[in-house]
């Protein structure tokens, strides 16, 4: 149960914040809930990503679960969401799933512009017709990235929406070894030299000066432009059993990315701020609800990365089976 727990912490949340925690009430039997003092208020105010990321949160249980030989029902009510899991003899036991879920990771400089072959964009996009995908050179992908990059200088003058991804962020290498979550400057990809200036001169502070915002938006120029394509995630509402849905997809489409050496970049600032949202669907002509947008491509080398998660007995909320 820890184990498969373990693995589901994998799961992306948005700021690296692992807004979840569990209870295991019963042998075979996980409840999965956000953990409130780690949600995001000010980019996230209705809990939206939330959900979203305890969606991808259940998905890596479902998955690493088969791996071990268990199948799974996930049940959602109003309080909980419920994971039960039955010893599985028709299951082969494998590392597949497992071995994807432990290199999953995000990947933010640009890629190389080099299409995706339609047979893997096939294989990305069919576990539903809620997802979507829209290459690089489609002319409604440039919409995509006008409103993204619009989106994304918009937030970069919201003081309390910086102020929130400061609180996220490490500035030395003390605070990094000592956090089991948040962004680190590796994930931001900032290496060498850079991150060693980064270190020694940024503080939390710095987020809200004019150096960062400028050096942002130039960064978040760049990304939008180098890439293969983006795809879209769709719901049919907000409520809270579609954005797990969402969750659940967003993950099984990372994963399959990863097994074809596809990098993934969530981008959501477009999403989140509602201006920009309105006329990047209008612009694409979708009925539904976008809930996620990925930026992929290829790489020349996929990186490995130290993971930033919590310990196990940080999520585990109540043990009445196990010693924590």
């Amino acid at each position: 149960m820890k184990e498969i727990i373990t693995y589901g912490s994998y799961a992306p949340s948005s700021h690296n914040a692992q807004m979840w925690t569990v209870e295991i009430p019963k042998n075979n039997e996980i409840k999965v809930y956000p953990n409130y003092d780690r949600v995001l208020p000010f980019v996230d105010p209705n809990n939206r990503e939330t959900w979203i990321s305890i969606g991808a949160f259940i998905e890596n249980c479902v998955l690493s679960a088969q791996d071990l030989g268990y199948s799974s029902t996930v049940t959602i009510n109003d309080v909980e969401i419920i994971l039960n899991l039955q010893q599985d003899h028709n299951l082969v036991k494998t590392n597949r799933n497992i071995e994807l879920i432990k290199k999953r990771l995000t990947i933010r400089k640009p890629y190389l512009e080099k299409k995706i072959d339609d047979t893997t964009i096939t294989k990305l996009i069919s576990p539903s017709d809620a997802i979507l995908y829209f290459p690089i050179e489609n002319k409604e992908t440039k919409k995509i990235i006008d409103y993204s990059l619009n989106a994304y200088s918009f937030q970069m003058k919201d003081t309390s929406k910086l102020r929130e991804l400061a609180k996220w962020m490490t500035f030395s290498y003390k605070e990094e070894k000592q956090r089991k979550d948040g962004i680190t400057p590796e994930a931001l990809e900032i290496k060498g030299i850079k991150r060693f200036l980064f270190n020694l001169f940024f503080t939390k502070k710095s987020v809200t000066g004019k150096t960062f915002i400028k050096s942002s938006i130039k960064s978040a120029r760049e990304q939008l432009n180098s890439c293969s394509g983006y795809i879209l995630i769709t719901s049919d509402s907000y409520s809270k059993a579609e954005l797990i849905k969402t969750g659940r997809l967003l993950e099984r489409v990372w994963l399959e990315c990863i097994h074809n050496q596809i990098a993934v970049h969530p981008m959501s600032q477009v999403l989140e701020e509602k201006e920009y949202y309105d006329l990047l669907k209008t612009s694409l002509k979708i009925d539904k609800e976008i809930q996620m947008l990925l930026r992929i491509g290829k790489v020349k080398e996929y990186p490995e990365r130290i993971r930033k998660r919590l310990d196990i007995k940080d999520i585990i909320t109540s043990c009445k089976l196990l010693p924590c």
